[in-house]
């Protein structure tokens, strides 16, 4: 039982801080300053507390969490094969987005300005992405398993609190309730593709290639919403 009961502990510190941030950079507040602080000290707390709980709490080394080469190549394939179904859902899909609405949005972050659009393009891709690797699919997914005894059930809530935030950030950047609910379903299978990915080969590095290349179709069409 408390074997259990610090798994939800863990759980708790961390599950909904990314909800939580984009909340409040998005709808409860409205100073730009204000909202990339507490954006940054969300990202750190979501770096820290894992670690901490990791190293301290548990008892345990730090590790380079080593990726082999079958890991990687799957890392490539996967992310490959899900860029081309983002871009072909995209070409398919594209013309219902309001993106005047969602030039709205992006004018208050900055995104509008190419400078700023290929500096976060950057961070999302090579430095969120393995964040979030580093969250959701080692800590949350392994959290998960350990409070349900279950790979499927950690699986799950890992791909479903993944999927939580974004969706609702893409609601406040304009995509309508079925573009909203149809993204969603992707998020949710690319996240539970990415945790199994870490549970097979006990590497975030795999999960993060993959992600990796998706986001770099997602900053893609972006580009193209924005600047097109």
């Amino acid at each position: 039982m408390e074997f259990k009961n610090n798994a939800l502990l863990a759980l708790s510190l961390v599950a909904f801080v990314p909800t939580i941030s984009i909340l409040f950079t998005l709808n409860y507040n409205d100073d730009e300053l204000t909202s990339q602080i507490f954006f940054m000290a969300c990202k750190f707390w979501l770096f820290f507390v894992p670690a901490y709980w990791y190293l301290r709490i548990e008892g345990n080394e730090i590790s380079r969490s080593p990726a082999n080469k079958e890991g990687l190549l799957v890392g490539v394939i996967t992310g490959i094969l899900m860029s081309s179904i983002i871009l072909l859902v995209w070409l398919i899909f594209g013309d219902t987005i309001d993106s005047d609405l969602m030039l709205l949005e992006m004018e208050t972050t900055g995104l509008t300005d190419i400078r700023i659009y290929i500096a976060g393009m950057l961070y999302w891709i090579f430095l969120n992405s393995l964040l979030e690797e580093y969250v959701f699919r080692w800590f949350v997914t392994t959290k998960g398993i350990d409070l349900f005894g279950s790979e499927v059930a950690g699986v799950i809530l890992s791909a479903m609190l993944f999927t939580l935030h974004h969706a609702i950030a893409l609601h406040y950047f304009g995509f309508l309730w079925w573009q909203t609910v149809m993204a969603s379903f992707g998020l949710l299978s690319a996240a539970a593709i990415w945790s199994w990915l870490y549970i097979r080969y006990k590497s975030i590095w795999v999960c993060w290639l993959s992600h990796a290349i998706c986001d770099i179709a997602v900053f893609g069409i972006g580009y193209l919403l924005i600047f097109g």
